[in-house]
């Protein structure tokens, strides 16, 4: 089986690589395979991973699931359940993760970069939905991810007009976090791996879990939460107030 998904950790980085550039990184059954046993890599690392970089091959992030794959049957409701899975998978994870989007970012591909904590968009992205121009409905969680991110009328516009939006829009309407020339996509991408570097993997992972725990409580509810289950102080904060 061809390297569809490429893994590399180094120096507290996980750099997980689409691979697929012939086919603009369309994603298959095998493609999830492949990820689904790298993000089993980084849970088992441990401390070793304090971050992820979801990045890709060619002139294009994704281009979405691979449609081909679709109509010749190949992936039943067995798989796309996996699939699904493996991209929750990646959204909960306990360390941030980052996606570095060029080239086009379309429905299933969309749906991948929004498992990241950040997205990163190079002048040359290009950000749809076009599950409608299909006559499909989304399976891995675009109608959840999406309108969490950017708000339900935004949407709606995004998911019922199939419409490209530009890298800077991503930006304006907060889909990407950053907006960049393409080529100073790789190193601004970088330059935030090092400052989540800079900070304690603890309180890290302790801020997105407590993300995830208070998502859909109310502001006093979430308040409350926080002050009783707050991973407080570490055992680092001595050290880093001296060195701070």
């Amino acid at each position: 089986m061809a390297d569809f998904v490429l893994c590399d950790i180094a120096g507290g980085v996980c750099t997980l690589t689409l691979n697929r550039p012939e086919k603009l990184n369309a994603l298959n059954i095998d493609a999830f395979q492949q990820l689904s046993a790298h993000i089993d890599r980084i849970e088992a690392a441990g401390d070793a991973v304090e971050c992820v970089l979801l990045q890709a091959t060619g002139r294009s992030f994704c281009a979405g699931h691979d449609l081909r794959a679709i109509a010749d049957g190949q992936e039943g409701d067995g798989a796309k359940r996996f699939e699904s899975k493996t991209i929750e998978r990646l959204a909960e994870l306990d360390v941030p993760v980052i996606a570095a989007v060029r080239g086009h970012c379309l429905t299933g591909g969309l749906e991948l970069a929004l498992a990241a904590d950040i997205i990163v968009a190079a002048a040359s992205a290009r950000f749809a939905d076009t599950h409608g121009r299909y006559d499909l409905v989304p399976v891995w969680g675009l109608s959840q991810r999406l309108p969490r991110r950017i708000g339900r009328s935004k949407a709606l516009e995004m998911m019922m007009t199939s419409r490209i939006f530009s890298g800077e829009e991503a930006q304006a309407m907060g889909l990407a976090n950053l907006c960049v020339p393409d080529d100073a996509l790789d190193d601004t991408a970088r330059k935030i791996l090092h400052d989540i570097l800079l900070n304690a993997t603890r309180a890290n992972r302790a801020v997105k879990q407590l993300f995830r725990d208070t998502d859909g409580m109310t502001l006093q509810a979430g308040i409350a939460y926080e002050l009783d289950h707050t991973a407080g102080r570490g055992p680092q904060m001595t050290e880093r107030i001296g060195r701070w």
